[in-house]
């Protein structure tokens, strides 16, 4: 993985934290689920692009917004799948496992 990905991950999970910080005002578990959803955009790093690194953030972002709590990184996984499949693109098994 090149170092402007890195980057861009780091900076999704900030912005991460930060949603999980307005919406919820809580972090206990919070450390758990960020592992998870940085091992779960470094996976999507590695078998695609930025672009669907991007969009597997904002959907935990929403996600957090919209239900007001965290998703599991189980259903993250999941999602980001289906994402790659319906781009063509074959997942690593970290994200088959899911």
């Amino acid at each position: 993985m090149d170092r402007r990905l890195e980057l861009r991950i780091k900076g999704h999970l900030y912005e991460i934290r930060e949603v999980n910080d307005q919406v919820l005002s809580s972090r206990q578990g919070f450390p758990m689920a960020e592992k998870g959803y940085q091992k779960t955009l470094k996976s999507v790093a590695s078998c695609s692009n930025s672009e669907l690194v991007d969009r597997v953030a904002n959907n935990i972002k929403e996600q957090i917004r919209s239900r007001e709590e965290r998703p599991s990184n189980r259903s993250i996984r999941r999602d980001a799948r289906m994402l790659l499949a319906d781009e063509g693109i074959v997942a690593d098994n970290y994200l088959n496992a899911a």
